[in-house]
């Protein structure tokens, strides 16, 4: 990643989700990691705040090395709570 910029390459995101850069071009191909390609040419990019959705979605833990995107996932909604009929 860039310094100051807030997006990775195929290759930073394979580091970072421990997996070949093949997988993550794969799971861009099949619109599972949004992005975009640099015009003129295939190679993609990845904002970080879109692979910590991704990543939080699919349970993928994040690396304490990249503080970054623990800042970038939402916080997890809390379930409804039901209340119980009383017994009258």
């Amino acid at each position: 990643m860039a310094k100051g910029t807030n997006i990775l390459t195929t290759g930073d995101v394979a580091n970072i989700c421990n997996v070949a850069p093949r997988t993550v071009s794969k799971w861009f191909d099949k619109g599972l990691l949004n992005g975009y390609r640099i015009p003129g040419s295939k190679d993609r990019r990845i904002p970080i705040d879109e692979l910590a959705r991704f990543m939080a979605a699919h349970r993928i833990p994040i690396p304490e090395s990249w503080p970054v995107l623990k800042k970038a996932v939402p916080a997890p909604e809390r379930p409804k709570r039901r209340r119980r009929p009383s017994k009258r």
